[in-house]
């Protein structure tokens, strides 16, 4: 099981560095209707070769909601907050929440416990992750405020992609999880597309690179990282999947240092080893049993 979270964590930080990457070759959008249509495909035609069951069409409806705010309202409300002159700094301390929200949701709404020593790790892992961002978040509040608006998406977003968590612990953790998967994703791509249509996105350079952050995004990002993220779900808790993606965007901070030689300062490198610490503490009660 470590080893599953361990990957989860490397592709979940890479989605941080394909944003990067599309920016001049593919709107943010574009990227995502394309990439959660093409998965949706993916996984239908897996269930369909596969024969697996379908649910029936009154649970439809559910399936489509999780995947709507898990994939489509989170990224999208997030993209169009970063358009709208967000602070990428801003938006990973915002992001460093949703464990803490994904606690309380479960708390109040499938009635999940997590020990005390789970959520003093998972507290410590947020301070950690406030370390790692803070440099660039006193690089960006350097530029001007964020208006309220802007503010409110990104709140959106971690709440949607909170609520689509919580989601999949409830009665769609029982169904089968290609077909689930596939409804999920073209689902999500509806919500992409309608961003599209709203952001009047149009961009797609059709060059190599476009082409291999694509598969990237249909095959390791939402093929692999979403899939896998939704499997654990069904097995653990979800505040321990979340509590563990703190690590996220600390490794992509470093996978940017070598990629884009962005430079790494001492309080971030110390806040990456807290954030371990605490994940560490959050995940050692279960480690145990």
């Amino acid at each position: 099981m470590a080893f599953l979270y361990v990957l989860l964590v490397v592709i979940w930080s890479t989605g941080f560095i394909t944003g990067k990457l599309i920016v001049g070759l593919i709107d943010p959008n574009v990227y995502l209707g394309i990439r959660f249509f093409c998965a949706g495909l993916l996984f239908l035609a897996i269930a369909l070769v596969q024969r697996r069951y379908f649910p029936p069409w009154k649970e439809l409806p559910k399936h489509i909601i999780a995947g709507m705010l898990m994939n489509g309202f989170y990224l999208g409300f997030a993209y169009v907050a970063i358009a709208k002159g967000l602070p990428a700094g801003i938006m990973a301390l915002i992001g460093a929440l949703q464990p803490a929200l994904v606690t309380l949701l479960a708390f109040l709404i499938i009635k999940e416990k997590t020990s005390l020593k789970g959520i003093v790790g998972m507290l410590i892992g947020m301070v950690g992750l406030m370390l790692v961002v803070s440099p660039a978040l006193e690089l960006d509040m350097n530029h001007g405020g964020v208006s309220l608006f802007t503010f409110a998406l990104a709140c959106s977003a971690i709440l949607a992609l909170s609520l689509g968590v919580t989601y999949q612990k409830m009665s769609i953790s029982t169904s089968d999880i290609f077909s689930s998967m596939a409804i999920q994703n073209l689902a999500a791509s509806v919500v992409s597309f309608g961003f599209v249509l709203i952001l009047g996105e149009s961009l797609f350079k059709l060059q190599l690179e476009s082409i291999l952050l694509m598969f990237w995004g249909v095959i390791v990002l939402s093929g692999g990282g979403v899939f896998l993220m939704v499997w654990l779900l069904r097995k653990v808790k979800a505040s321990q999947v979340s509590t563990v993606l703190l690590l996220a965007p600390p490794l992509a901070a470093i996978e940017s240092y070598f990629l884009f030689t962005e430079s790494m300062t001492t309080i971030q490198i110390v806040g990456f080893v807290v954030t371990i610490t605490g994940v560490y503490l959050s995940r050692a009660k279960t480690n145990k049993g």
